[in-house]
């Protein structure tokens, strides 16, 4: 399902309205993106056919301030219509919404919208092939009086190529050693069979998994030993804007003889910074971590799943006036819970009103999800007013983890998985796979209003159907 298709859905329920008035005469843009039919080496050995942004996978690194107002123009040279995702940033419903206009083959259209809040982002494409693609590429909003405590930083975006949506599916929990506890279930087999749920998984002993595969992983658009490494002096504290651009796959990354500070999550500072052994992110979450670099040598920074890792997840990290082979060490045992780095106590807003969102697989097809039972277009909206807080309350009854992300607009934690939270804001969350639980509180707080969409990112469960319309009213 493309946005065009997105789109559709809702001019039927008549939504749509007038484009917004063009861009100022005689300015010139602040950024020019051509997205492309490409081609781009992954590793000796392996070229990719994909699309890019100028030809490079991840596009090129935009940098805003905090407050600026930005005009963007997209050239489209690709065989089909575009728009972008501006992934995190609070902009109208007319620049990532569903009422923003698609650039058609061979044409090009100017954005324009304010960059906020500050942190770290993503852009990337929602049409032809999407988040499969080499379209996307960092963005990063500096705050207007942010003063970081460390000494530089670096950007490591995550993505895979070529991708395979096999023709057998599972129903296996097959996750190898070191696969990230944001994917792992909820609630064992075992579990939900003495409580008598599984009965409302959605006949489940009908519905497989079809996991894309890919051909190579990679970070910086470069597989392990094929870019240039990170290299360190002892003693920097090096700031990681870590960014999964992956289409399906939530990631576990370590540094062997090294911790991560997590300060942020989805860009946003979080209320309980804490040090943990690994940093786990799920298709379009990003993480920002402190790294004190203490421990000298030449090692690997990648992925804790060997099968991931030896396909190209990870980069070099190079101390200085050190020789020899890269070194992994199997070492990171903590888990990573969202919790851990928010307030314990529960949220306090005043609720609006509650919003029960269902999430499964569909028995409409091999590779259909829905909401409620319902797959968009055929979703029912979340009607939203302006200035007031509501809960969304997400339930997993499928086999998979589903990280939920909401265009322009963001929300803040409140339960993830029984545990009471407050003060973590993010955009995206990924729902944990049979009997996950997590509720949001969504504070309508876009000063533009209008339609967005709440959507799985996970290409293939959004292509299935996993969406609906949040409305402003």
């Amino acid at each position: 399902m493309n946005r065009s298709a997105l789109i559709a859905g809702l001019a039927a329920t008549g939504g749509l309205a007038t484009l917004p008035p063009p861009a100022r005469a005689g300015r010139r843009p602040d950024v020019v993106l051509s997205a492309e039919e490409s081609s781009w080496e992954v590793r000796p050995g392996l070229i990719s056919r994909t699309r890019s942004y100028g030809g490079m996978v991840p596009g090129k690194l935009l940098r805003m301030r905090e407050g600026e107002r930005v005009l963007v123009e997209l050239r489209n040279r690709t065989r089909e219509a575009q728009t972008i995702s501006w992934h995190g940033l609070v902009v109208p419903d007319t620049v990532d919404g569903l009422r923003t206009p698609a650039v058609a083959p061979g044409a090009s259209r100017l954005y324009e919208f304010t960059a906020t809040p500050a942190g770290t982002r993503l852009y990337h494409s929602v049409q032809g092939g999407g988040m499969f693609t080499g379209l996307c590429g960092p963005l990063i909003v500096d705050a207007r009086d942010e003063r970081g405590n460390y000494d530089r930083e670096e950007v490591l975006l995550l993505h895979e190529f070529d991708p395979q949506i096999p023709t057998r599916g599972s129903m296996m929990d097959e996750r190898p050693p070191g696969s990230p506890a944001l994917s792992a279930p909820a609630m064992g087999m075992d579990g939900m069979n003495s409580m008598g749920t599984m009965s409302g998984m959605g006949d489940m002993g009908g519905l497989l998994m079809y996991d894309a595969t890919y051909a190579a992983y990679a970070i910086n658009g470069k597989a392990l030993g094929a870019g240039e490494p990170l290299r360190v002096k002892r003693g920097e504290r090096v700031r990681l804007r870590i960014i999964n651009a992956s289409a399906t796959i939530t990631h576990r990354l370590a540094l062997p003889g090294h911790r991560f500070l997590v300060t942020h999550l989805d860009g946003n500072a979080v209320p309980s910074p804490r040090s943990v052994d690994a940093v786990e992110l799920g298709p379009g979450e990003r993480v920002d971590a402190l790294v004190t670099m203490e421990t000298p040598g030449i090692w690997i920074l990648g992925s804790t799943v060997q099968e991931a890792r030896s396909n190209g997840l990870g980069i070099v990290v190079a101390y200085a006036g050190e020789r020899g082979e890269p070194q992994w060490r199997e070492a990171a045992r903590e888990p990573f819970r969202y919790t851990d780095f928010g307030s314990a106590a529960a949220a306090g807003a005043h609720v609006e009103g509650v919003y029960d969102l269902v999430l499964r697989q569909s028995p409409e097809g091999h590779n259909a999800w829905s909401i409620n039972g319902r797959r968009y277009p055929r979703t029912l909206p979340i009607y939203v007013r302006q200035g007031k807080t509501f809960l969304l309350r997400f339930s997993n009854l499928s086999m998979m983890e589903h990280p939920m992300h909401v265009l322009g607009n963001g929300f803040e934690l409140a339960m993830v998985d029984g545990a009471p939270t407050s003060g973590i804001r993010k955009d995206t969350v990924v729902v944990r796979p049979m009997m996950g639980r997590v509720d949001v509180l969504f504070h309508a707080d876009n000063p533009d209003g209008g339609a967005y969409l709440l959507m799985c990112h996970n290409w293939q469960h959004m292509e299935g159907g996993m969406a609906c319309a949040v409305e402003y009213v």
